[in-house]
């Protein structure tokens, strides 16, 4: 562990030699102070050519995520639910249709479906926050037409499963890897990224996802032609660029050429931040393993590459260790303190899921990013350490 050196006071942590005052959740302004002069060439090189719309740096980053998820398309849309919806709709999902996926999730996963005109059909998560496989079977009935496994906190659901019952009941699948850019599994011994596995995969680039943007996007990564045709014409109002026909009445939900720029231009450091939060986890993990009232987000799984999208701990005193975090100025994140099923858009159901429950009642995110330093993270968790010894 690293060295630190604090003064305890029953409420407060205060630093002697570090000289930390406090731990942002995220510092989008560090990773812009590093990569300014590249950020504002990028910009100034896309403004100057007045390329603002659909021109050759979406295209390039397009390629560039397709060769890194290892898929042979990648189509670029503005943001990670209309990743979902535009996929369901170009898959031909439908009123009357059911789509599985999981409780504990964010509402866009669900919505997409919704938008549809389909029906979601919830089931319950493992202690990983994954989908739990042993309950997807009892879930299919002749109305379900696709499963959405969702890849929380960039680790991957169990996909080798999924796609082993997804073809055995003639199923779609369709990957909500929007925490999940950069995870891989082992299948048959070969690996396998988010993404490239199902039908196709859905990534958000929200600013503050593992490859964030300057404002909201997202991207589908397929195998299938059909499919990535279909989702760009719907992204482009309907309308095949190539012979300027309109086929489909779409929407306006195209990835800005200028945030594809700055995007690609992150994609060439993106393996680097990737280690870098796994190195942050191994720092987390073992400044805090011996506490036994925590529940850490290690898997004893060598078939997965977690890449930390979120940083979860559970604890059954979750509230009071979030105030005392919040209190010594550690930000923190609760995603999400009720289940969406019991949100008012969801309401009146008789959903019941117990897992997701538990999880709703302890989970707590703390700081992640790849500019989060060693003395930052060792101040979060010699906070941590000073809540669970009064």
């Amino acid at each position: 562990m690293l060295h630190s050196a604090y003064q305890t006071t029953t409420n407060t942590v205060h630093v002697m030699e570090e000289k930390i005052n406090g731990v942002r959740f995220v510092n989008p302004q560090k990773q812009y102070s590093d990569m300014r002069d590249e950020i504002l060439k990028t910009v100034d090189d896309v403004f100057s050519r007045g390329d603002l719309i659909n021109r050759k740096d979406l295209t390039e980053f397009e390629e560039a995520v397709a060769e890194f998820v290892g898929v042979k398309y990648a189509i670029g849309v503005n943001s990670g639910t209309d990743a979902l919806s535009l996929v369901m709709e170009a898959a031909g999902i439908g009123p009357g249709d059911e789509v599985i996926t999981v409780g504990h999730t964010f509402m866009s996963s669900i919505s997409a479906i919704y938008h549809q005109g389909a029906e979601a059909v919830l089931i319950d998560v493992k202690p990983d926050f994954n989908m739990d496989v042993s309950q997807l079977e009892a879930a299919i009935t002749p109305k379900t037409k696709a499963i959405e496994p969702v890849h929380l906190n960039g680790r991957m659901s169990e996909m080798e499963a999924i796609m082993k019952i997804a073809e055995k009941h003639n199923l779609l699948v369709i990957e909500d890897a929007a925490q999940a850019l950069g995870s891989k599994m082992q299948i048959n011994g070969e690996w396998k990224m988010a993404g490239s596995i199902g039908l196709a995969g859905c990534f958000s680039m929200y600013p503050f996802k593992v490859l964030g943007g300057f404002g909201d996007g997202g991207m589908v990564t397929t195998n299938d032609e059909e499919l990535a045709e279909g989702i760009r014409r719907l992204r482009y109002n309907g309308e095949d660029r190539s012979d300027r026909k309109f086929y489909n009445h779409g929407y306006t939900a195209l990835l800005d050429n200028v945030q594809a720029a700055l995007l690609h231009l992150k994609l060439k450091r993106f393996p680097g931040w990737l280690e870098r939060r796994r190195e942050i986890a191994n720092l987390y993990y073992e400044g805090l393993k011996d506490l036994a009232q925590l529940k850490l987000p290690h898997f004893d799984d060598p078939r997965f590459y977690d890449i930390y999208q979120n940083y979860v701990i559970r604890t059954e005193r979750r509230d009071e260790l979030n105030a005392f975090l919040d209190k010594n100025n550690v930000e923190t994140l609760i995603s999400w303190a009720l289940p969406m099923y019991k949100q008012p858009v969801m309401m009146p159901n008789q959903i019941h899921l117990p897992e997701t429950e538990a999880i709703c009642n302890e989970v707590i995110s703390l700081p992640m990013f790849p500019e989060l330093t060693n003395e930052e993270a060792q101040y979060v968790i010699d906070t941590i350490r000073h809540f669970f010894s009064l």
